[in-house]
């Protein structure tokens, strides 16, 4: 039974003296955070090609059991309709390809479309799915709400998705949209963040969670609590589930992560937790 956790990025200032300390080298936090988390969000390659010297030190420097989530780039997924849809296929196979030396390591490779991709998109979404040629998961987000109708639409997407073996993208922002924008964190991320609803629905062997997280921790726990119980049903089916966590300004996102590994060891006792964060000090002031 495996649940990988990562967050959204490797560093961050306020991990600083709580997953790594202030004198480590920006270069080695990769390797420090992947003591703690066995997956990453790589939201760099959505905005521009990374070079194969920088991949492979990444994966270098990352043990043999993590896993690298890398975004499609957005040439691809944000823009099915106002470019040559050759030389945007040639884009998503030269992408492939350049990922193809990290197999070994890759978690689900994440097509992350936007809400002006409607229904009629579902055709290209699924050419770019069938195009996937790597034995590592696959798994697309969908923001426009057509794909949320529990009708017509939904049902061909998921069943488009279920046929081709691709995973679903559960995108949970209920958190962060609970309460009003008190602070400044909460509302740039209810200005960012997708309010769509939470379908938690897994259509083949490696679901895809993206938790937003309310700054206000405690607020969290009814929707861990709902997450820790699909996880745990997902693991006795024998799905291998990657979650992604995040809070409205990802400082507290670790210790939310933590927080929903608890309560799926507390549900599931044969689930080992690979997930432990440092105990330092810093830490308590989160809460």
């Amino acid at each position: 039974m495996t649940i990988y956790y990562g967050m959204a990025q490797w560093q961050h200032p306020g991990w600083v003296n709580w997953l790594y300390p202030s004198s480590l080298p920006a270069a080695e936090r990769l390797s420090r955070y992947a003591e703690v988390f066995s997956a990453v969000e790589v939201g760099s390659s959505f905005y521009t090609k990374i070079g194969s010297e920088q991949l492979q030190r990444w994966y270098m420097a990352v043990p043999d059991g993590f896993r690298f989530s890398f975004k499609a780039p957005q040439t691809v997924t944000h823009r099915l309709f106002d470019r040559p849809w050759d030389e945007l296929l040639e884009d998503w196979r030269i992408f492939i390809e350049s990922l193809r030396p990290l197999l070994s390591k890759l978690g689900p490779t994440m097509l992350q479309f936007p809400a002006t991709c409607d229904e009629q998109s579902l055709n290209r979404i699924i050419t770019l799915c069938e195009l996937w040629d790597l034995p590592s998961p696959l798994a697309v987000e969908v923001r426009h709400m057509s794909y949320f109708d529990k009708t017509d639409c939904e049902s061909s997407f998921l069943s488009a998705l279920s046929g081709g073996r691709i995973n679903r993208v559960v995108m949970d922002s209920r958190p962060v949209f609970s309460t009003k924008p008190y602070c400044v964190s909460l509302v740039d991320a209810q200005k960012k963040k997708p309010r769509v609803p939470c379908h938690p629905i897994a259509t083949s062997t490696h679901p895809v969670v993206r938790f937003i997280g309310h700054p206000d921790l405690p607020l969290n726990d009814k929707w861990l609590n709902q997450w820790a119980i699909k996880l745990s049903q997902w693991l006795s089916l024998g799905l291998v589930p990657t979650v992604f966590v995040h809070s409205s300004d990802n400082i507290a996102a670790p210790a939310l992560a933590s927080s929903l590994d608890q309560k799926v060891q507390n549900l599931c006792p044969s689930y080992q937790s690979r997930l432990q964060l440092p105990s330092y000090q810093e830490q308590t002031s989160l809460w």
